[in-house]
């Protein structure tokens, strides 16, 4: 009997240890498809109030909140900065597969949401998976819409060259087949006058009893109320003035987004959101990277070859022209340090990393457009090689393609240098 119970307790042990097993293996499976935005009460509710719910899921930047950085995991750093799905908890639905349509925000309707996939605006469902796609490009000057659905069908804009109207307005339904169904609106007909009459006016009058009369429905197409939005409002004359002052380089310049009495105006509700902000704009006015970004602490931002250094995330990055993160520094955007960021000249850039212990002093680095680390501040007066071949006499224009020229800080001689910073051979002075 002794050796019975033994047995038994000895089985209950083992089971016992298949079911903790079991369940560790499944918290860990659980965390690592469960990724939660870890964000502190006071951003959860800035977040609940800027972006709201459709259908429980709502359109994001995920937040890399350096105090957080411990929580999030490794693999899912990729996202910093990029828009997901998240729920009421702020557990990501559906990862950064997709970009923001440029005429629209994405919001959810019935199931299905459209977003920018590759250009073109395609609509997912809840778990991201693509099920429509319009062929419709998602940023162009057409600025293509695509409405939420609603009692099966979705309203879509498709946009023409002309700023202010649209080149067709239909629905389709959730296998993304066009419908043949007209579209409605209330129009209100203007009086005819006729000129060369006496009794004009006694003729505008009756023509105006005849239409109120009359039905004022007529197949037209739907077009939404015209709103210039994302454009920072300013005079012609003041606009002249700041064009001449502060040059557009790469069509795009910093702007501090004022808004006083002129602006508000003359804005677009939608943008007071811009107000009291830093954004960038073309030689229109045009808000063309309008948030992500915060200024840093030692230099402004300026574009020059496609690119600009803003801070991101308490970081110095260069951003594109769209607004797009290509080349992290991992430098400190506002601290003790206060590193900087040149522009971009013949495709090279100098980072400046200051001295915690001595303010002023800096390290210096060059790095290429791929955020590469090159060689070249090594060398002084440097310059294309391309603009200097008159200057050797051993350098030939085969030669001087996509590399630079300089003189060696040690031993002032001459060098044709790679733009990786590799000296190829010693020039000679004509």
């Amino acid at each position: 009997m002794l050796v019975t119970n033994s047995r038994i307790k000895i089985k209950i042990f083992t089971l016992k240890k298949h079911l903790l097993y079991l369940l560790f293996l499944a918290t860990f499976i659980c965390k690592g498809q469960v990724i939660e935005l870890p964000l502190d009460s006071m951003l959860r509710e800035a977040y609940i109030a800027k972006y709201p719910f459709s259908e429980g899921l709502t359109c994001i930047p995920y937040f890399c909140d350096p105090f957080h950085a411990r929580q999030i995991y490794k693999q899912d750093t990729w996202m910093c900065g990029k828009f997901v799905f998240v729920n009421k908890n702020f557990i990501v639905k559906i990862k950064a597969v997709f970009e923001l349509p440029c005429s629209f925000e994405p919001r959810f309707g019935e199931g299905l949401c459209a977003v920018n996939i590759k250009d073109e605006i395609v609509f997912i469902d809840t778990l991201g998976r693509e099920v429509i796609n319009t062929h419709l490009a998602a940023c162009s000057p057409q600025k293509n819409k695509a409405l939420p659905f609603k009692n099966g069908k979705s309203k879509i804009y498709k946009g023409s060259m002309v700023a202010k109207n649209f080149a067709e307005i239909y629905y389709i339904n959730k296998a993304g087949q066009r419908l043949r169904e007209k579209v409605f609106v209330k129009v209100k007909l203007k009086p005819i006058l006729i000129a060369g009459k006496e009794d004009h006016k006694n003729n505008e009058n009756e023509k105006k009893k005849e239409l109120e009369k009359r039905d004022t429905f007529k197949l037209v197409f739907d077009l939404p109320a015209i709103v210039v939005k994302n454009r920072y409002p300013i005079a012609p004359t003041d606009a002249a003035i700041l064009l001449k002052k502060y040059p557009h380089r790469n069509n795009r310049m910093l702007l501090y987004y004022e808004c006083g009495d002129y602006q508000k105006e003359n804005m677009a509700r939608e943008d007071m959101i811009y107000c009291s902000k830093f954004v960038f704009v073309d030689t229109l006015f045009n808000v063309r990277i309008n948030s992500g970004f915060q200024m840093p602490c030692a230099f402004e931002p300026e574009f020059s070859e496609g690119l600009a250094a803003v801070g991101i995330d308490s970081q110095i990055v260069y951003i594109d022209t769209a607004g797009r993160v290509k080349i992290n520094t991992h430098l400190a955007s506002c601290n003790r340090e206060m590193n900087k960021a040149s522009t971009f000249k013949n495709g090279i850039a100098t980072l400046y990393q200051g001295d915690s212990r001595y303010v002023g002093s800096y390290t210096t680095v060059a790095i290429n457009t791929s955020g590469e680390r090159v060689r070249l501040l090594e060398f002084d007066e440097l310059e294309l090689a391309e603009k200097k071949i008159d200057k050797f006499t051993n350098l030939t224009i085969e030669e001087a393609t996509d590399c630079f020229v300089g003189k060696g800080r040690s031993n002032g001689l001459w060098f044709l240098i790679e733009k990786s910073g590799r000296v190829k051979k010693k020039l000679v002075l004509k």
